[in-house]
């Protein structure tokens, strides 16, 4: 599991990957377990609140849209642990991509964003689909979720 901050941790902290990866300069390195899931803990902000979201994207490094893409609206439990867990399930292929964490307040308003690059590993050859349907968008974007690839593709010129 891999830890991510808004804001820089310390070098004491042994979870801390955001920190080495900043005075680095290396991409983060994460690796898929045996469910083909990579999992994140997440620190919350300050300034997080009860209704906010957050929301974890892989977008490589060549494309427009987030490849791996989850979302989390927070709870009070959550801001009283400070901390969440947040997944990529189905990790199929590895390769570097950029990792945007973002915050989302009232009326989907950016609060808080922080980018790293990242370097994927899927477990052995990747997950591959039982189905032999090729993988189809299901359901039409929320509001939200358009907000947040909006905020992320955004953030990228940048």
């Amino acid at each position: 599991m891999v830890q991510l901050a808004f804001a820089l941790q310390s070098y004491e902290d042994p979870l801390s990957a955001a920190m080495a990866h900043t005075t680095e300069y290396d991409p983060l390195i994460l690796h898929a377990n045996s469910d083909h899931k990579i999992s994140f803990l997440c620190v919350l902000p300050d300034d997080a609140h009860e209704g906010d979201i957050i929301s974890l994207s892989a977008t490589h490094l060549a494309a427009r849209n987030a490849r791996y893409f989850v979302t989390y609206t927070l709870k009070q439990a959550d801001l009283e642990q400070s901390t969440i867990i947040l997944a990529f399930d189905k990790v199929t292929c590895s390769d570097d991509y950029v990792l945007q964490m973002m915050l989302h307040g009232l009326h989907a308003t950016l609060k808080d964003s922080a980018q790293f690059d990242v370097s994927v590993n899927a477990f052995k050859c990747g997950y591959v689909s039982d189905d032999p349907t090729p993988l189809a968008l299901t359901k039409s974007l929320s509001f939200r979720q358009y907000l947040s690839s909006f905020s992320s593709s955004f953030l990228s010129f940048f």
